[in-house]
C-alpha cells in the first residue's frame, strides 16, 4: 500500500486552441480557446486530488496573477504545494493548437522547470522528500534533476514513475542510469527517444531499457490501447472507440488512473483499465483535467468500458 505520494514537476498555464477548420499551414486559421491549469505533473495531481488520494506537489510557480489562481485551484482540491519554487518571475505557458478532431497540430511552451527545480533545490529538500514512498517526475525537469531523482528513488527505495512528456523532452532519458526506477510511461515515438538504439522492434527498444534497469515499461499506442511490459510478462490492452474532442492530457490522465488503481490493490489488469477509462473521458472533454471525476465515478465508467 501507497503511504504517500509526491508529484515533482511542471505547472503551467494552458492555453488550448481549437481550429474551427482543417488548419491550412503558413496561415490565420479561425479558432476557438480554452484556458486551465497544465503541466504534465499539475495535471497528474489534479486527478489524483480528485480521486481522493492527497497528493502532494513541488513544481514552480511564478510571481504573477496566473500563479495566484493556481494556488487557489490548488487550494481548493486539497493539493500541498508549499515546498515548491516560488522564486522566478513567470509562470510558465503552454500554448496547443488542434485540429477540429481534437488532435495536437502544434504546440509551444515555456517553461521555468529546469532552471528553478535544480538539483541543489531539490538537495535542499532532500528530508521533505524521504517522507513519501511514491515519487512520480516528469521530463520537463533537468536531466541533471532526473538523474538525481533516480538515484534517491533507489538508495532510498521509492518507487519512481517517470512521465517522458514528449519525444524531445523524452530523450532526455537517453544517456541516462535508469538503475532505480519502477515505471516509465511512454508511446513509441518516445521510446524509441529515451531507448536511443537502432531498432524498430518494440520488445528490443523495451528490453534495452530492462537492461538499464527500469523495472516496467507502459508503451501508450493512442487508439490501440497500450502495453504494459514488465521483464518476464506484458498486459495487452485495447480501447474501446470514441469521438475524440481535445487530445491534450490523455496520457496524464491515464497514468493517475493507473496509480489510483494501484493504490487501492488492484490487479494490473483492473489498475490498466482504470487508467485508460479516465483517459477516454479526458479525450471527451475540452482541456486535460475531468474536474467532475471521483473515484466512484471512474469505478463506474470503468465497468462501462470494460464489461468483462
Amino acid at each position: 500500500m501507497i503511504k504517500s505520494i509526491l508529484c515533482i514537476g511542471a505547472t503551467l498555464v494552458d492555453e488550448l486552441y481549437f481550429s474551427q477548420n482543417t488548419i491550412i499551414p503558413d496561415s490565420s486559421n479561425p479558432a476557438t480557446k480554452s484556458s486551465s491549469i497544465g503541466g504534465v505533473i499539475s495535471n497528474i495531481a489534479q486527478h489524483l486530488a480528485l480521486l481522493g488520494l492527497n497528493p502532494t506537489l513541488i513544481t514552480v510557480l511564478g510571481k504573477d496573477s496566473e500563479a495566484i489562481s493556481i494556488a487557489e485551484q490548488f487550494n481548493k482540491l486539497g493539493i500541498s504545494f508549499s515546498e515548491s519554487n516560488f522564486d522566478t518571475p513567470y509562470t510558465g505557458k503552454y500554448v496547443s493548437v488542434s485540429q477540429p478532431n481534437g488532435n495536437l497540430y502544434v504546440s509551444v511552451c515555456q517553461d521555468a522547470t529546469p532552471e528553478y527545480l535544480s538539483v541543489s533545490f531539490l538537495e535542499s529538500k532532500v528530508n521533505f522528500i524521504k517522507g513519501f514512498d511514491f515519487l512520480i517526475i516528469d521530463a520537463n525537469l533537468s536531466v541533471e534533476s532526473i538523474q538525481w531523482l533516480i538515484y534517491f528513488s533507489k538508495n532510498n527505495n521509492k518507487k519512481l514513475i517517470i512521465e517522458p512528456v514528449s519525444i524531445s523532452k523524452g530523450s532526455k532519458l537517453a544517456g541516462l542510469d535508469l538503475n532505480g526506477v519502477y515505471m516509465i510511461t511512454p508511446n513509441q515515438g518516445e521510446l524509441h527517444a529515451i531507448a536511443n538504439i537502432n531498432s524498430e522492434e518494440e520488445s528490443v527498444l523495451v528490453s534495452h531499457l530492462f537492461n538499464r534497469g527500469v523495472e516496467k515499461v507502459w508503451l501508450r499506442k493512442g487508439n490501440q490501447g497500450s502495453i504494459l511490459f514488465g521483464v518476464n510478462h506484458l498486459l495487452e490492452l485495447s480501447v474501446p472507440t470514441i469521438s475524440i474532442i481535445d487530445s491534450t492530457g490523455a496520457g496524464d490522465a491515464a497514468l493517475a488512473g493507473w496509480v489510483f488503481g494501484y493504490y487501492n490493490q488492484q490487479d494490473e489488469l483492473s489498475s490498466l483499465q482504470l487508467a485508460h477509462s479516465l483517459a477516454m473521458e479526458v479525450l471527451q472533454i475540452k482541456g486535460a483535467v475531468a474536474a467532475t471525476i471521483t473515484a466512484d465515478y471512474l469505478l463506474k465508467i470503468k465497468n462501462n468500458y470494460y464489461h468483462d
